[in-house]
């Protein structure tokens, strides 16, 4: 094995199979490397062909067989490999590198190795791509690794010495809170469905994912565990979490899954709670949960037509009617500024510390 110092690579693709695997190898004689196993389809070398222009051509093996692949050279000392997502094309590349003398890295590592223990906020935001679940985080984990919040500061940078800090501060004010909103695109926002027994919790929330995710029963503490499910609005992931009726138990059991419903409604970003319409209303019992956020939905309405002022909305869970407006109304009540046109989102908070400090 030849040994070339400090030459690294790694998978920055995920892990298993795919269409294409990508691999990125850095280091003073990346190319030198690359260039002994690639043969580029047309006449030229490798080197011969411009920064960033994508080469197509054959990865050559020491027994004759070869992949077909794409190189490029994005820097002086940094190659792109794209091959076939088959695991045994990727290492079967990688094969090659490491007897070639390269360390193989994951790609945090590889990162680090690059730019140090502090990443700048684009390659930040760059490694959530992977924990990205849904098409609106994805656009804006994508819009921001390209650098779009390096281009406010730089716009930023010139207004304010320029001495216009009214400017300054329209452009910054946006992002006073914008990290945790930008936490809650990566992190579902947590949702605890809680009420009394035999309100229509479990039927509720199985209305609000779209699924049967609880059992439903006419019997009051037919639920006793936590039950979660995830679901999506308007690109915002939620998990909602269904907890027993709050009521003094009557066995072990049950009294343990009202302990554990009372500890959930202490973390929520939002609670809902859940009236039977049919029964008396009990405005003290309301002031006695922990929460955050609450929303008073009244449940049941395909049984009474009174729509009483305790409620925020009225629904039915068992005709589905309100359903869509509740699904709304919860995202309004998370996240009030989503669909203003100044809505910024970031995805650190030392970022967002750094912006409303200028």
């Amino acid at each position: 094995m030849s040994s070339v110092g400090s030459l690294r690579f790694a998978q920055v693709t995920p892990v298993g199979r795919s269409a294409i695997a990508t691999l990125i190898l850095v280091g003073d004689q990346a190319a030198e490397v690359v260039s002994s196993y690639f043969q580029p389809l047309g006449s030229k070398a490798l080197t011969d062909y411009p920064l960033k222009r994508i080469v197509f051509g054959k990865w050559m093996h020491p027994d004759g067989t070869y992949e077909e692949l794409v190189v490029s050279r994005v820097a002086d000392h940094q190659l792109e490999i794209h091959c076939h997502g088959g695991m045994v094309a990727v290492e079967a590349v990688a094969a090659s590198l490491v007897n070639s003398g390269a360390q193989q890295l994951n790609w945090k590592e590889l990162d680090q190795l690059q730019f140090g223990a502090e990443l700048p906020y684009w390659k930040q935001a760059e490694q959530l791509l992977p924990q990205t679940t849904t098409a609106l985080s994805t656009r804006l984990v994508m819009e921001h690794a390209q650098g779009e919040v390096e281009q406010v500061l730089q716009q930023v940078a010139k207004l304010k010495e320029a001495g216009q800090t009214q400017e300054v501060r329209q452009i910054l004010q946006p992002y006073e809170g914008a990290s945790q909103r930008g936490r809650h695109l990566i992190e579902p926002w947590n949702v605890v469905i809680a009420g009394k027994p035999n309100a229509g919790k479990s039927s509720l929330m199985n209305q609000l994912v779209g699924y049967q995710r609880a059992i439903v029963n006419q019997q009051p503490g037919t639920t006793r565990d936590v039950l979660r499910a995830q679901t999506v609005i308007h690109g915002w992931p939620v998990e909602f979490v269904d907890t027993a009726g709050l009521r003094q138990g009557e066995d072990a059991i049950e009294v343990a899954g009202v302990e554990m419903a009372k500890g959930q409604l202490s973390q929520a970003d939002l609670v809902l709670w859940i009236h039977d319409l049919t029964d008396p209303w009990e405005a003290d019992r309301i002031e006695q949960i922990p929460h955050q956020q609450m929303l008073v939905i009244g449940n049941k309405a395909d049984l009474t037509t009174e729509v009483p002022d305790w409620a925020q909305l009225v629904v039915s869970a068992q005709t589905s009617a309100g359903i869509d407006s509740l699904l709304e109304l919860i995202l309004k009540t998370l996240v009030p500024e989503f669909g203003n046109p100044d809505f910024k989102v970031l995805f650190s908070e030392a970022m967002e510390m750094k912006m409303i400090s200028i």
